[in-house]
């Protein structure tokens, strides 16, 4: 019986070591300190109240909550999870999807491999290479969008009450555009600006509510390429820009 369990001891011990047991995700979190990880392999979770957090490479799902710390994010491969008040927001790469919420802070993402999704108060939103879907919605905070080319169909949507909206499109781009924005009478012009070939209507000038300034509806519409992708854009005061390169 002894020899059975010296025995089984020594089998589970040489198991251990040649199948290592998968480390866990990190787990941290602070009040002031800054946070800095190189490799997640297994992702984490990171939280702090004012210290800003600097991740290299996460393989796996990613999460942070900060107050105002500031975050940068050389690549994330899994999903991304963020949630900041007044931090702002730096990801290179991120190659998993993004949900990002922040009240003040700028996002800012480099490439974005898959859908995207950021809300946002008055912060600025920026995501210079977009493959997949795209949800932005904010209050005030503008917002810059680059659409490279996709190899299928994608949904692009994006509403802001004053933010200005500024959207790039690629050479091979090809979508369908819905776009409803709102112009003030003392608007000196057209709060859209584009040369794709959209139809663009204007509809009456009606008071919104008694006193208010009269103000009028202005939508566009159309297809420019295959009109593979679906664009949904909606504004109350806001501006929206249309560029192809």
């Amino acid at each position: 019986m002894t020899r059975f369990a010296l025995s089984f001891s020594v089998l589970a011990l040489g198991t251990a070591l040649a199948f290592p047991v998968c480390a866990a995700p990190m787990n941290q979190s602070s009040i002031s300190d800054d946070i800095s990880e190189s490799t997640l392999p297994e992702g984490g979770k990171f939280a702090t109240i004012s210290g800003d957090v600097s991740i290299g490479t996460s393989s796996d799902a990613l999460s942070v909550r900060t107050v105002s710390g500031d975050i940068h994010i050389e690549q994330s491969k899994g999903p991304l999870d963020v949630r900041t008040v007044s931090g702002t927001l730096d990801v290179d790469h991120v190659g998993g999807t993004a949900e990002i919420r922040s009240a003040s802070g700028n996002v800012t993402l480099d490439h974005a491999d898959q859908s995207v999704s950021i809300r946002s108060m008055s912060g600025e939103s920026t995501i210079n290479h977009a493959a997949r879907d795209v949800m932005i919605h904010s209050v005030s905070g503008d917002t810059t969008l680059t659409l490279d080319a996709a190899t299928q169909a994608r949904t692009i949507e994006i509403g802001t009450v004053s933010g200005d909206m500024m959207v790039h499109l690629s050479h091979g781009f090809g979508g369908t555009f819905d776009i409803r924005l709102k112009q003030r009478r003392t608007d000196k012009a057209l709060p859209l600006d584009q040369s794709l070939g959209l139809t663009v209507q204007t509809g009456n000038w009606e008071k919104e509510s008694a006193g208010s300034e009269e103000v009028r509806t202005v939508t566009a519409s159309g297809r420019v390429g295959d009109g593979r992708d679906h664009v949904v854009i909606r504004s109350v005061i806001g501006t929206l820009k249309l560029v192809q390169n």
